[in-house]
Parts: C-alpha cells; sequence; structure tokens
C-alpha cells in the first residue's frame, strides 16, 4: 500500500506538473504572439500585410525600418529628454516626501497628506484643461517643462504613498540612532533612507519613464510644433506622411519600443527587487 501510494503520489505531482508548465507556456505564447505580428508586420509591404498577415515569408522588407528611423530620429531625443527629467523631479521629490509624511513632525501633515491620498482618485483626464491653462499662464507651452513638470506632478501622489508606507515599515530604531550620534535630518535622509528605499526608488524610476515615454495626449496639446514634439506624437503622423504603408509605421513603434526594453533588461534585477519589496511591506 505504501508503494502504491507513494507511486499514485508521484504520478499525481507529475500531472500537476505538467499542467503547470503546460499554462505557463500559454500564456507566455499570448503574450508574445502580439509581439511577433508586430515584428513580422514591420519587415512586410502592403500587399504581404494583406495577404500574408500571419506567415512571415521572405521577401523581407527591412528598408521599412531605415524610412521610419530618418523620421522619428529627430524626435528621440525630445523623448529622452522629457522622460529623464520627470523622472529625476519624480524620484527626488517623491523620496523628499515620502520621508517627510513617514518619520518627520509638522502641522497639518495628516490633512496634507488625506488630500494628497485623495488626489489618487482623480481620474486624470480630469487635471487636463486645468493643467493646461495652468501651463499657458506660466507662458511654458511649446517646451518640453509642461511634460517635465506636470507628468511628475500626476506621478507624485501614488509613489508618495508608497514611499510613506515603506518608511514607516522600517524600525524607528535606526532613525533615532542616527539622531543620537548627532545626524541631521538631511543626512539621515541621505544615508539612511535613501540605501533603504533603493529598490523602491528604481521601480519608481522604470515606470515613471515608461509612463512619460508612452505618453500622448499631454504633449499633443501641449507642443504645438512638430519638430519638439516626443517620439509617441510623432508615430502618429507617420501615417499621414505614408498613407496606408503599415509596415513602415510598424516599423517605427518597433523602434520605439527598443529604448523601453533595453532599459527592462539592464534594470531587470532592480524592478524585480523593487517590486518584491513592495509586495512585501504594503
Amino acid at each position: 500500500m505504501t508503494t502504491q501510494a507513494a507511486t499514485y503520489r508521484r504520478k499525481r505531482v507529475s500531472w500537476a506538473e505538467i499542467f503547470k508548465n503546460s499554462y505557463l507556456i500559454f500564456v507566455c505564447a499570448a503574450l508574445l504572439f502580439p509581439l511577433f505580428l508586430m515584428l513580422a508586420m514591420s519587415v512586410k509591404d502592403k500587399e504581404q500585410i494583406v495577404y500574408q498577415f500571419f506567415t512571415l515569408q521572405p521577401p523581407f522588407h527591412f528598408e521599412n525600418y531605415l524610412i521610419a528611423f530618418q523620421y522619428i530620429a529627430p524626435l528621440i531625443m525630445n523623448s529622452v529628454v522629457m522622460a529623464v527629467g520627470s523622472t529625476v523631479l519624480t524620484v527626488f521629490v517623491t523620496a523628499l516626501a515620502g520621508y517627510a509624511f513617514g518619520r518627520l513632525e509638522f502641522p497639518f501633515k495628516n490633512f496634507l497628506f488625506g488630500i494628497l491620498f485623495a488626489k489618487m482618485m482623480l481620474p486624470g483626464v480630469m487635471n487636463l484643461v486645468p493643467s493646461f491653462t495652468l501651463a499657458w499662464k506660466l507662458n511654458i507651452l511649446d517646451t518640453p517643462l509642461p511634460v517635465i513638470l506636470f507628468c511628475a506632478g500626476t506621478s507624485q501622489p501614488f509613489w508618495v504613498f508608497v514611499m510613506r508606507t515603506f518608511v514607516t515599515q522600517q524600525p524607528r530604531e535606526l532613525f533615532e540612532s542616527m539622531r543620537i550620534d548627532g545626524a541631521n535630518e538631511f543626512q539621515i535622509f541621505r544615508y539612511l533612507a535613501i540605501p533603504l528605499l533603493r529598490p523602491m526608488l528604481a521601480l519608481m524610476s522604470i515606470n515613471v519613464f515608461v509612463s512619460v515615454w508612452n505618453d500622448y495626449i499631454w504633449p499633443l496639446v501641449t507642443i504645438p510644433t512638430f519638430s519638439k514634439r516626443p517620439l509617441t506624437v510623432g508615430l502618429a503622423y507617420l501615417t499621414q506622411a505614408h498613407p496606408g504603408d503599415y509596415g513602415m509605421l510598424t516599423a517605427g513603434y518597433v523602434l520605439a519600443a527598443l529604448p523601453l526594453l533595453i532599459l527592462f533588461l539592464l534594470s531587470m534585477k532592480q524592478f524585480i527587487e523593487g517590486a518584491t519589496a513592495g509586495a512585501i511591506k504594503l
């Protein structure tokens, strides 16, 4: 009976493993199939897209990438400036605010944090007209500043909440010991809070960078000059320059996605550490 039970258990485990692996393979295939279609379309002409949509057969039209790159190359630096600027500003302000709300005492602390928390409940589209009016009054339209400042501002409520929660979960004795040793608040923030927040800061940086890089509506309405617009807005005009050339348009999408893919590959370890730390602490 013992031998039969062990054999049955091994069979049951093996079938569970088969089902689990099969399910994971199916999910991965479902997620990667649209990516395959995008890569396949990027090397096809119009006739191949219409008559050979799900197949990948020669001839391959790699000139689609050259045409798309020539069109969007001047806009790549605009996207880099906006995404990097928003990320740096968001990380700096959010880390300070999260530490202040988590470890400092000041008047109306809970009230201010409640307002910040309530801001997360408002749909982003509600801020579009007031934000545009404010940018117009500040005379910063048609510059990268509306994207950098306002995108950083819209990202802060959630990430301040995350940073504040993460900081409050740390042992208070760590901060008190540095105060006893004579460290001021900036030194505590620089040498203790920042190392503790490093995984969350990496996670936030990646999320903010990707969000700003993929933003379309806000740069479209605040930057009327085409040469100053980011890559996402420029891709929308590829259809006007080459109507119906979906192979070249898809090649532009692939080129626009490459920096994000490279960023994720370079920061995958930090991304996983931040996501894991956030899951444990929150």
